[in-house]
C-alpha cells in the first residue's frame, strides 16, 4: 500500500460534516467545505464540534449565552442576511474586505502611538458599532467585520513595527552621511535600558531622525557591553561605518571615558574602514545647560521654598485652608506647584508661583504656628527674587534646546547668544541696571542690589565656557555650514577654500540664501560644490544633545506602568517603534499581503486573518 493512499485515508476518516444543530449553538455555517463563525467571520480548518465549541465559547459566549433560544434563532437569521448581503456583493467583497484590514491596522497604529493598551481596541469597537447602530444602521455589519481584539492589535502593532524597520534599512541605504544619539536609563522593573537614535542626510540634503534600536541591558552595562550592543544594533541596518560623523552621549564616564568609553571604541571601528575619518563626539548640549546651573549655589533659597509648598500641599487639611484663603483674599494664583527634580524645568515656575503668593504663605503659616523668618528677610526674598529671574532666562534657553530635529548650528547658537547675554547681565548689574531683572528689580531697595550677583553670572559665564569647549573646537566648521557667505577664507580649511570662494561669488546662490536660509538653502547647491556638499551633509547629521531618547524615556513610562509590567518586551519594542517615528507604516502594502496569505495559504495565520 502506497504512503498517498494511507495518507488519504487518513484525511477522509478524519473529515467532520458539518452538523446543522452548531448554527444555533455557536452561530457557524459552512463555506466552501469550511466552518466559518458568524459573529466574526473566521474561518476554521475543520468541522470539529469541539473546535467550533472553543471558539465560540473563548471569543463569544458571555455576550450571547444569555440569549432565549428564540432571540439565538433571530440573531441567526440576521446573521445570515447579513453574509448572504455579502456574498452578492462578490466583485467588492475584497474591497470590503481591505477596508476592514485598513481600518484594523490605522486604528491599531493610534492605539500605539497614544501608548493605549491593546485591548482598547475592543472598547474603540463597541463605540463604533454604537454609533453606526445609531448613524447608519445598514452598515453596522461592515463596522462588525474591523477587528480589534487585543491580540489583532498586537499583531497589527508588530506588523508596522516591521514595515517601519525595513522602511529605515532602505532608507539608511540612502545615507551619504550620518550620527548616532546614545543614552542608557533604567525605567520600570529595574531593566537599563540602551537607546539609539539615528539621523542621516541623502544626496538630495533629506534628513532622517529615527529610533534606531532599543536594547534591555538585564546583565552587565560596562563600556564594552555597550560598545558590543550599539555595533550590533547598527551591523543589522548594514550602515557603512565611513559615514558616520558623529556620536552625542549625556556624557556619562561609561560614554566618554578618554581610553575605554563607547566613544574611543566607536573611534577606533570607524578608523578601520576610512583611517582619515575623524569621529566627533558631542556631550550632550541639555545635559551640559543643567550642570552649569548648579553653579548658582542658592540652595538655601531652595530649600527654603520646596519645604513651605511640601508643608501645606502634603497634608490635606493645610492645602485645603490654604486655597480656601487664597480664594478670600482674591489672590492672582489658587495653589502652590509642587518641584521635583526630575522635572527640573518647573523650578522656574515654582520659583514664581511662590514669590508671587510669598505673602499670603507667610500669613498662613504664621496662623500655624509654623514659622519661616526667611519670608520676612530682605536678603533671603531679594535672593529668591534674583532666582526667579535667573531661572527663567535659564529655562527659556532649555526649551529652545529641547525642539526636536534641530540643526547642531541653531543649538550652538542659542549657546553662544546666552554667553553674549551674561557678559550684558554683568555689565548692567555693575551700574544697578535690572532691566533683566524685572523680579529683582520689583524688591531692589538701594543701589548695590545688582552688584551683590555679579560673582553668580561671572561663574556662571565661566562654568558655560568650560562646558562648551568641545564646541570651540569646531566653531569654524558649524560657522561655515550656518554662515558660508560672510566667514573669513582664512578660517576655512584648505581642501574646502577654492569651493567656497566660489560659492561666496555666486550671486544666485547667495540670494538664494536669504531667501530661505539654513537648512534649505542646501537642497539648491548644485553638485559643483562636491566637498563643501559633504561637509554640510556631515554637519546637518550632527545630533545637539541627546533629547530625542529622553523623549522616548518619557513614552516608555507612559506605555509600560506597573499596570502593564508584564508586557513582552518583542510588544512593548513594537509600540515604541511606531510611537516615536516620524515615518508612517506602508498600510495599504500590508493589506494586500494580508490578502496575499488569505487566497495563497493554507496556514493557522490565514484562518486568523479571514475573519476580515
Amino acid at each position: 500500500m502506497s504512503l498517498s493512499k494511507v495518507g488519504k485515508r487518513k484525511m477522509d476518516r478524519e473529515h467532520r460534516m458539518f452538523q446543522e444543530k452548531w448554527e444555533q449553538a455557536y452561530f457557524f455555517v459552512e463555506v466552501k467545505n469550511s466552518p466559518m463563525c458568524l459573529i466574526c467571520n473566521q474561518t476554521l480548518s475543520v468541522s470539529k464540534e469541539y473546535n467550533l465549541r472553543r471558539h465560540y465559547e473563548t471569543n463569544h459566549s458571555k455576550n450571547f449565552d444569555w440569549y432565549t433560544e428564540k432571540m439565538r434563532d433571530e440573531k441567526l437569521n440576521e446573521l445570515k442576511k447579513g453574509l448572504t448581503f455579502l456574498q452578492h456583493l462578490s466583485p467588492n467583497a475584497n474591497k470590503i474586505s481591505d477596508a476592514a484590514v485598513k481600518c484594523s491596522y490605522v486604528i491599531s497604529e493610534k492605539i500605539a502611538r497614544a501608548s493605549k493598551p491593546f485591548t482598547d481596541g475592543e472598547f474603540i469597537k463597541d463605540c463604533l458599532l454604537s454609533a453606526a447602530e445609531i448613524m447608519c444602521p445598514d452598515q453596522k455589519q461592515a463596522f462588525s467585520n474591523i477587528s480589534l481584539t487585543g491580540n489583532t492589535v498586537a499583531q497589527r502593532v508588530k506588523d508596522m513595527a516591521e514595515n517601519l524597520q525595513d522602511k529605515l534599512r532602505e532608507k539608511v541605504k540612502s545615507f551619504v552621511t550620518f550620527s548616532i544619539a546614545v543614552d542608557e536609563n533604567t525605567y520600570i522593573n529595574n531593566t537599563s535600558q540602551l537607546i539609539i537614535f539615528i539621523r542621516g542626510v541623502d544626496e538630495n540634503f533629506d534628513i532622517t531622525e529615527e529610533l534606531l534600536d532599543m536594547v534591555p541591558m538585564r546583565d552587565s552595562t560596562s563600556e564594552n557591553d555597550l560598545f558590543l550592543y550599539v555595533e550590533k544594533s547598527l551591523e543589522k541596518f548594514n550602515v557603512d561605518w565611513s559615514k558616520l560623523v558623529s556620536v552625542t552621549t549625556n556624557g556619562a564616564p561609561v560614554m566618554v571615558c578618554d581610553n575605554t568609553g563607547l566613544v574611543a571604541k566607536l573611534k577606533s571601528k570607524v578608523k578601520m574602514f576610512c583611517k582619515d575619518a575623524e569621529l566627533k563626539s558631542v556631550h550632550s548640549i541639555i545635559h551640559q545647560e543643567l550642570f552649569c546651573t548648579k553653579k548658582l549655589k542658592l540652595e538655601h533659597v531652595m530649600d527654603v521654598v520646596i519645604s513651605a509648598v511640601n508643608w501645606i500641599r502634603s497634608h490635606g487639611s493645610n492645602h485645603r485652608r490654604f486655597s480656601a484663603l487664597l480664594e478670600e483674599l482674591d489672590a492672582q494664583y489658587g495653589n502652590l506647584l509642587y518641584y521635583t527634580k526630575v522635572r527640573w524645568l518647573s523650578r522656574g515656575m515654582v520659583l514664581k508661583r511662590f514669590f508671587e503668593l510669598r505673602k499670603e504663605i507667610d500669613l498662613f503659616m504664621s496662623s500655624k504656628g509654623k514659622s519661616f523668618p526667611q519670608l520676612t528677610s530682605e536678603d533671603w526674598i531679594r535672593d529668591l527674587a534674583f532666582l526667579v529671574d535667573i531661572t527663567t532666562h535659564l529655562n527659556t534657553l532649555n526649551i529652545s534646546l529641547q525642539r526636536r530635529s534641530q540643526v547642531v548650528t541653531q543649538m550652538y547658537n542659542s549657546i553662544y547668544s546666552f554667553l553674549a547675554k551674561l557678559s550684558l547681565w554683568e555689565t548692567h548689574l555693575a551700574v544697578n541696571n535690572l532691566a533683566h531683572f524685572p523680579t529683582l528689580k520689583s524688591v531692589s531697595r538701594n543701589e548695590n542690589d545688582g552688584v551683590i550677583y555679579i560673582p553668580k553670572i561671572v561663574e556662571l559665564k565661566i562654568e558655560f565656557q568650560k562646558r562648551f569647549f568641545d564646541f570651540k573646537h569646531y566653531e569654524n566648521e558649524l560657522r561655515l555650514f550656518s554662515s558660508p557667505f560672510s566667514i573669513n577664507i582664512e578660517r576655512v580649511c584648505e581642501e574646502l577654500q577654492m569651493e567656497v570662494i566660489e560659492l561666496q561669488c555666486n550671486t544666485i546662490l547667495k540670494t538664494k540664501y536669504n531667501d530661505i536660509g539654513i537648512p534649505e538653502f542646501y537642497k539648491y547647491l548644485n553638485k559643483s560644490y562636491p566637498r563643501y556638499r559633504n561637509h554640510c551633509a556631515k554637519i546637518l547629521s550632527m545630533f545637539g544633545s541627546t533629547y530625542v531618547c529622553e523623549q522616548l524615556f518619557s513614552v516608555m513610562k507612559l506605555s509600560k506602568t506597573k499596570s502593564r509590567s508584564q508586557l513582552k518586551d518583542t510588544r512593548f519594542n513594537s509600540v515604541l517603534h511606531i510611537a516615536t517615528r516620524n515615518m508612517r507604516p506602508d498600510i495599504d502594502s500590508l493589506v494586500q499581503k494580508k490578502r496575499g496569505q488569505v487566497s495563497g495559504s493554507k496556514s493557522k495565520e490565514q484562518h486568523y486573518e479571514r475573519r476580515f
